[in-house]
């Protein structure tokens, strides 16, 4: 059974993700190299991105991947079929896919620490309403907490700045990043075994106290009807106050963008959740432009696996001088026309097919892997859980 407003909401986090992501789609190790002088033009995008973007997307995919954990698991129980074993054998998948597009596409890939945080839950699907709410709350606590001090320490002690583009740190960087495909993978593999090994000190307790969260907003049907009156108050007065102290905090502190977008996943709780809500009242009231958005987060996956080769084709191996000159709003043009393509994409594609490439993929692998666990395969083929 498929939910109009997370297939909307889906599709809205996957198209903002890549107007992050994109600095870091060229260049992992540099990112974007600040420009001296300044341009107005990045400082007005600083300040957007922090405001609306940065974290805000990835943590409105993180609360859908809760909710859709929890739309499996009950169907799972609707059809007789081990929650446990089902989601488990999915997941082990999606970390797979995840290490290969982690390793040899995109160092950024959020598909394995996805996929192994999920396993860790998997229990609390079945939690009473109350203790599922609790422990998101415990979770998320812990990881602000982290958070916090983790950005302490690199603010304090680590005294890290703004990479500057034409410094000679930055040149050196830009030129080894792009002397030869190997080099790349064995960087993005570092990154990404060593992000397993460091998780549990920072990232693992928001990103599973999110989908815990997630599980418990689509079991309270608040994917139907939203926020209360009151509710909303209360998210939007906390999304509008840690967002003006994040933004004071990042705009007078000389940080880096990694640390920008530490201390942002703080207050992109409650800017996701507000999204969240004002998505959800613009379906009840028919509004017609943003059901477009429902094709990207029905192919979801297979769109997020389509933007790491797109901009690496682009701006890795096409155009590698680029982000020697490119300023912000080179880079959000880029995003903006890219993001078009995936709608018209999406829309085009859902017309012959009903599910994406890679979803496909993915659902034919996990299955297999089931009918082999569970000898049942005459069960598993009729019981159409996606």
């Amino acid at each position: 059974m498929r939910v109009q407003s997370i297939d909307v909401l889906r599709g809205v986090a996957i198209l903002g993700i890549l107007f992050m992501n994109i600095y870091y789609h060229g260049s992992l190790v540099t990112g974007y190299g600040v420009l001296t002088p300044k341009p107005f033009t990045d400082s007005a995008i600083e300040v957007i991105n922090s405001i609306f973007f940065d974290g805000r997307f990835r943590t409105l995919f993180c609360l859908l991947f809760g909710a859709g954990l929890a739309i499996q698991y009950q169907s799972c129980q609707r059809k007789n079929i081990s929650a446990k074993v089902f989601l488990s054998t999915r997941l082990n998948w999606l970390i797979i896919f995840g290490l290969l597009h982690g390793v040899f596409i995109f160092g950024g890939d959020i598909l394995l620490m996805y996929g192994l945080c999920a396993l860790t839950i998997i229990n609390s699907l079945t939690l009473p309403l109350k203790k599922l709410y609790k422990k998101s709350i415990k979770f998320l606590s812990i990881g602000i907490v982290l958070t916090l001090a983790l950005t302490l320490l690199i603010v304090f002690f680590a005294e890290d700045a703004p990479m500057m583009r034409g410094s000679a740190e930055y040149q050196e960087m830009h030129k080894l990043w792009f002397s030869g495909y190997g080099y790349q993978v064995l960087l993005q593999g570092g990154v990404a075994f060593g992000l397993i090994l460091l998780s549990p000190l920072f990232i693992y307790w928001q990103i599973a106290g999110l989908m815990m969260l997630g599980a418990f907003l689509y079991r309270v049907g608040f994917f139907k009807k939203g926020f209360s009156h009151r509710q909303l108050i209360t998210v939007s007065v906390s999304a509008l106050t840690l967002t003006c102290l994040e933004t004071i905090f990042i705009s007078t502190t000389a940080i880096s963008g990694e640390v920008a977008s530490v201390v942002s996943s703080i207050s992109a709780i409650f800017v996701a959740l507000l999204y969240a809500h004002i998505v959800i009242a613009l379906l009840k009231n028919k509004t017609t432009f943003i059901s477009l958005l429902s094709a990207p987060g029905k192919i979801a996956f297979s769109l997020y696996i389509f933007q790491s080769i797109a901009m690496a084709i682009l701006l890795r191996f096409w155009h590698q001088d680029f982000h020697l000159t490119a300023q912000r709003i080179d880079y959000v043009v880029i995003a903006l026309i890219f993001t078009l393509i995936q709608i018209a994409l999406a829309h085009w594609y859902l017309r012959y097919f009903t599910q994406g490439p890679l979803e496909y993929i993915w659902r034919k692998a996990y299955r297999s892997s089931l009918n082999k666990k569970m000898h049942q395969p005459q069960k598993l083929d009729n019981a159409n859980i996606r």
